[in-house]
């Protein structure tokens, strides 16, 4: 059967009935050459408006103009609703994958940041510690009442950064153990968009809450955990500590490789040192062979390079060193891509140990740091050359520092004005504060 014939069994009259031209349709095709003129001539009349010209295809094929039109009309409305269903599921689809990938993103920040190890207790919480008559001792009760608060500022907090080496057999999970290598204060200006480091000497002696006696500043993370090296800081530099980070050395390697490694400069003394402590943490590694300016290094050989202290101006330079490796950090991590950043920001944390809350962290790690266009960090290394006079002591190397003679330069460099302070307690073999110098300008301290 052909097309007009399909088309004309849909319209066909009953045997027997009139031929009626006002009828709503009607077989066009059975009039004579007379009639089919008179049909065409009075539905022209009556669809004068209409958009269908003689040439429409349904009155071409036998139906009548009006059927055409509603047929056509519904043709169109069948291909308006099949463009909305495509458009509609094509809209429902990319909502879904944004939907999937805001609830992949919320849930890999927080895998992320559960790889940290958090040691945060209520406020209320009771910390002791050890004194140095091998009493337990609460801390809040031995840490000294100020009469002057110290320098406030809402955009800026300070943390304490510890590295540890849990390669010593008298550390454990607290974080207490023979001595904390690294002591760093980072203060973050939120406001300004800066990160400054002050580096504290280990061999600092200073008066531990709760002690009657000076020692090694460093000694104090081995007697009471980070808490007591905490209170120590605050104690000496008069300022708050907000929280505090320490990190395994066993973990700095991963860290550094983490970011693709580092760049130092690195001279040919130090090489040769570097590679013993690499050939004492793995035989196997692959020692440093290169120097000079801007020289790349792996995790396992920054470590190595961060170790060095007998090159040089001893701890004064071991600990420029360390900050040189921890600003090289900073800068590949800043330099890597989006993906780069959460696949490093993985090994990093899993190396840390903290109090900070984790909605401190989250907001520094996904809002502070990837907004900062151009990171600037800033260095500046305690003791100042002529405030503390240094040398062997009874049986051991100590650097004996006048404390108030630092208080204004760390307040001035953390937020750019001094006020009165309490006196801070001083060792033997310090140098009095009017020996001191005090007016060297900071700029020339500031690295």
């Amino acid at each position: 059967m052909d097309n007009n014939d399909n088309n004309r069994d849909l319209s066909l009259r009953r045997p027997g009935s009139e031929k009626k031209l006002e009828s709503e349709f009607f077989d066009t095709s059975t009039l004579s050459n007379e009639d089919r003129s008179m049909a065409s001539e009075l539905e022209e009349a009556e669809y004068e408006d209409s958009s269908f010209g003689e040439a429409d295809e349904g009155y071409q094929y036998g139906f009548s103009k009006k059927k055409a039109k509603a047929k056509k009309s519904q043709g169109f409305s069948r291909k308006k609703h099949t463009k909305i269903r495509v458009l509609a599921g094509t809209i429902a689809g990319l909502v879904g994958v944004v939907v999937g990938v805001i609830f992949f993103a919320l849930w890999y920040k927080d895998y992320l940041l559960n790889q940290i190890t958090y040691e945060t207790t209520d406020a209320n919480a009771v910390i002791t510690i050890i004194d140095e008559n091998g009493n337990t001792v609460l801390l809040n009760n031995v840490t000294q009442t100020t009469r002057f608060a110290p320098v406030q500022d809402q955009s800026i907090v300070n943390y304490l950064l510890i590295g540890i080496d849990s390669r010593e057999k008298y550390y454990n999970e607290s974080g207490t153990g023979e001595r904390s290598d690294v002591i760093v204060v980072m203060s973050i200006d939120k406001k300004q968009g800066t990160i400054k480091l002050i580096s504290v000497a280990r061999d600092s002696y200073a008066q531990f809450p709760g002690y009657d006696n000076f020692y090694k500043i460093n000694a104090s993370m081995s007697w009471g955990g980070p808490d007591l090296l905490v209170a120590t800081v605050e104690k000496c530099l008069r300022i708050n500590i907000d929280g505090y980070a320490y990190v395994n050395f066993s973990h700095m390697a991963d860290i550094v490789d983490a970011v693709g490694g580092v760049y130092v400069n690195m001279t040919s003394g130090e090489v040769d040192v570097a590679n013993d402590y690499i050939k004492e943490m793995d035989p196997n590694a692959t020692p440093i062979t290169n120097y000079g300016e801007h020289t790349w290094i792996s995790g396992i050989q920054a470590v190595a390079y961060a170790r060095i202290r007998y090159v040089g101006n001893g701890d004064f330079e071991r600990m420029e060193r360390q900050i040189e490796v921890l600003r090289s950090v900073m800068n590949q991590y800043m330099a890597l891509s989006a993906t780069g950043k959460l696949a490093a920001m993985d090994n990093v944390l899993q190396a840390i140990v903290t109090d900070i809350p984790k909605e401190q962290i989250e907001s520094l790690a996904f809002e502070f740091l990837p907004s900062m266009q151009n990171l600037e960090m800033m260095y500046l290394q305690l003791p100042i050359e002529g405030t503390y006079n240094a040398g062997i002591y009874g049986d051991e190397w100590s650097e004996r520092i006048n404390w108030n003679a630092l208080v204004p330069y760390v307040q001035l460099y953390l937020y750019g004005r001094t006020q009165e302070f309490d006196e801070v307690p001083i060792p033997n073999y310090a140098p009095d504060l009017e020996d001191c110098e005090t007016d060297i300008p900071l700029d020339q301290l500031v690295h």
